[in-house]
């Protein structure tokens, strides 16, 4: 995660690693994505019975 903070290639993830309140919670990011994720796919699921 340091590599990606210094780089620069991500400039509103660094900001937030640049707060100290900033708590990165792998659990919660990895469940919103797959959440995401699974709705994008029942939606084309329902798309493509329709």
């Amino acid at each position: 995660m340091e590599t990606i903070q210094t780089a620069g290639s991500y400039p509103t993830l660094s900001n937030l690693f640049g707060q100290v309140e900033f708590d990165l919670e792998l659990d919660t990011l990895f469940a919103a994505g797959l959440s995401r994720a699974l709705d994008g796919i029942a939606s084309l699921i329902g798309q493509s019975r329709g």
